[in-house]
């Protein structure tokens, strides 16, 4: 009887034991599963080289390199600056003498090459001997070079002014000890506001000799450029441009200093003060 109670216990210890070691083993697997450990991490956040090798969108802390191109086209335009003829239309009341814009208006065109000539030779009198060379005694003509650079003589020509009167170039210099051509078009707001100071220095110069011109390149706005030069109060003519001078001059205003023999003194783009017109004119009055 003893011994078949100690054959169930030892049975029964057998039992537990196995239980126990099931246990065990199964508490094991379960907290090796939560704590979710691999073999092989991978760093947070890394990018595959691929991707931004490929130019294509990396993560949101480390964008990908775009092509220059793309960028200027993707980004959006920048205001532009309202173009200064746009900006020139302005009311000649509004305008202060001492705060210029001195910043030349551009005139658009196909531009061609300014010519260069001499005018042509007189006929000779048929009473003179006829010779291969000049006759005895006689100095050379000189040659000239028209063009619109200091040094060279200003291109002849003959335009119809404001007024309705003709003005041919040459008798228009040769009234003068210097002359002031002052370009202008009817769009150009610095046009408008340095001619107060072209009208001031022509009054305070006609007696020494300074002639003052106006040539107006839209003369197309013959109407409006006449209004203008009324209202101002200008009393030096204004001519109207025929073509001859709006293929060459691009930008306005533009203001030429000439001699009585047509020989430009010096140039100037841009508008002026008077104070700056006085200066360009004093050496030679």
């Amino acid at each position: 009887m003893a011994e078949k109670q100690n054959l169930s216990v030892g049975k029964n210890m057998r039992v537990w034991i196995i239980l126990a070691l099931g246990l065990l083993v199964l508490g094991t697997a379960l907290l090796s599963g939560c704590r979710g450990e691999k073999s092989n991490p991978e760093p947070a956040n890394q990018q595959p080289e691929s991707s931004i090798a490929a130019g294509q969108t990396a993560g949101a802390g480390d964008p990908a390199p775009q092509d220059p191109a793309l960028q200027n086209s993707a980004a959006p335009a920048a205001p532009q600056e309202e173009p200064a003829a746009a900006q020139s239309q302005l009311s000649p009341e509004a305008a202060n003498p001492g705060q210029q814009d001195t910043t030349p208006v551009p005139v658009s065109r196909d531009v061609t090459p300014v010519p260069q000539s001499s005018p042509p030779a007189a006929p000779e009198d048929e009473n003179k001997p006829s010779g291969n060379g000049p006759a005895a005694g006689a100095a050379p003509a000189e040659e000239k070079t028209y063009s619109f650079k200091a040094g060279d003589y200003f291109p002849p020509f003959s335009l119809s002014g404001l007024n309705g009167n003709t003005y041919n170039s040459d008798a228009l210099f040769a009234a003068n000890k210097i002359t002031l051509l002052n370009f202008w078009a009817t769009f150009c707001g610095p046009c408008i506001r340095e001619m107060p100071a072209l009208e001031q220095l022509y009054q305070q110069y006609a007696e020494q000799g300074l002639g003052v011109t106006g040539i107006v390149l839209d003369s197309r706005k013959a109407d409006t450029a006449r209004t203008m030069a009324a209202k101002l109060g200008t009393t030096y003519p204004h001519l109207l441009d025929n073509g001859s001078f709006i293929r060459y001059i691009y930008s306005v205003p533009q203001t030429f200093l000439v001699d009585r023999e047509g020989k430009i003194l010096s140039t100037a783009i841009g508008a002026r003060t008077l104070e700056q017109f006085t200066q360009m004119i004093q050496s030679h009055i």
